[in-house]
């Protein structure tokens, strides 16, 4: 006999009983403050006060939760289990644009980006363009992580790779050459790290994992513990998960992707993410300036004068086309 099929308003009465008996089974419980450690599923992993691991169930009304939120909870008559009651407002919120149009999370609460760029398979503008730009539209300061120094054998790879870097030196981005293979640069990026709520960001096979290793020589126990409280098995940063770092400060592992996209906005808005064309914004003969095809356009001959970074126009120009889209 074939299985009966809900219909949505059978399925959030059900929902709502099953909140009811949560909250009669949870009533004389007390609530306390927890710190999200990462989301698996219909659960998150929460950590406690005291330090201790609970994994909780979500109200369904509170929609999802990722690493670095800050919520209130209930622990539940199942050992190291408990129930998400309210979450704090976030102070950050970093996101992306996923699948069929839906909203992504990638971190809460944090209070700097790190954006790894690697040596190799190589360095891309636009990723890092699009990161700044994340960054200026939640108000936080970003940095620039060169990884995988290692692999650069020549002096011209040297020189190709800074006149790629030029537009964010004179932008004054602090930029932090780092190889975890040659422990190079750790001892800088633990001082940037130091006290902050950070994300490090990146595409696939830019060496976050490595790195996020030589930040914490007991990486491997706590990827063993939290691989035995979610569940999951083997670990695979398919989600964001926050860590502990020894010298302080937490640091959030997102997972790689192949393309980024910053929540989309107006081309004024966009104009003033990118600081290197503020001293020509009003030079431009018309106010609803493209900075592609008119005349008298201060942004299009600023390029030509060099003194904005053709990659850097280019990289705004395709913003504004996929915010158009």
């Amino acid at each position: 006999m074939a299985k009966r099929r809900l219909s949505d308003q059978q399925k959030r009465r059900l929902s709502e009983k099953r909140n009811v008996k949560l909250d009669q089974e949870n009533s004389g419980a007390e609530e306390k403050p927890g710190l999200v450690i990462t989301n698996f599923g219909k659960k998150v992993l929460i950590e406690s006060e005291d330090g201790t691991q609970y994994k909780c169930s979500i109200r369904q009304h509170l929609g999802k939760l990722v690493a670095g939120d800050r919520v209130f909870w209930h622990q539940d008559q199942e050992p190291f289990t408990g129930v998400i009651s309210q979450v704090l407002e976030r102070k950050t919120l970093l996101c992306r644009p996923g699948f069929r149009g839906e909203i992504r999370m990638i971190a809460a609460n944090i209070t700097q980006i790190g954006i790894v760029v690697p040596i190799l398979p190589g360095i891309h503008p636009d990723m890092i363009d699009r990161f700044l730009v994340a960054s200026e539209q939640i108000d936080i300061p970003s940095f620039i992580i060169l990884n995988k120094i290692d692999l650069v054998e020549e002096d011209d790879h040297w020189a190709a790779i800074e006149s790629i870097l030029e537009p964010y030196f004179e932008l004054k981005i602090p930029i932090i050459k780092t190889s975890s293979y040659k422990d190079h640069g750790l001892d800088e990026l633990q001082k940037m790290l130091i006290d902050q709520t950070s994300v490090f960001v990146g595409a696939s096979g830019a060496g976050k994992s490595s790195l996020i290793n030589s930040l914490i020589p007991d990486l491997e126990i706590r990827v063993g513990e939290l691989s035995e409280a979610t569940g999951l098995g083997s670990h695979t940063t398919s989600n964001s998960i926050l860590y502990h770092l020894p010298t302080g400060g937490d640091l959030i592992d997102s997972p790689g992707i192949r393309e980024f996209t910053p929540k989309p906005c107006s081309l004024s808005e966009l104009e003033q993410y990118y600081h290197d064309f503020e001293p020509f914004l009003e030079q431009c003969k018309f106010s609803n300036c493209s900075h592609t095809h008119e005349p008298g356009c201060a942004i299009t001959n600023a390029v030509e004068n060099g003194q904005i970074s053709a990659q850097r126009l280019d990289s705004f120009h395709r913003l504004v086309e996929e915010f158009q889209a």
